[in-house]
């Protein structure tokens, strides 16, 4: 695994933390440092293959 791989999996996971813990998904990624929203977004659903708020709507218990 290359250092930009490591990298963007762990800027994924601290995400996922991130979210969990109950930030907005504009807060991760300003904290995380991606350049936008939206670039936050795209780089999540590319590697969970769905949006940040569909992913953590799936993680809730019922």
């Amino acid at each position: 695994m290359s250092l930009r791989s490591w990298r963007r999996r762990l800027r994924l996971f601290r995400s996922i933390e991130l979210l969990g813990g109950g930030l907005g998904v504009t807060q991760v990624a300003m904290e995380l440092g991606y350049s936008s929203t939206s670039a936050f977004v795209y780089a999540f659903r590319t590697q969970m293959g769905c949006s940040p708020q569909a992913y953590m709507r799936r993680r809730k218990p019922e």
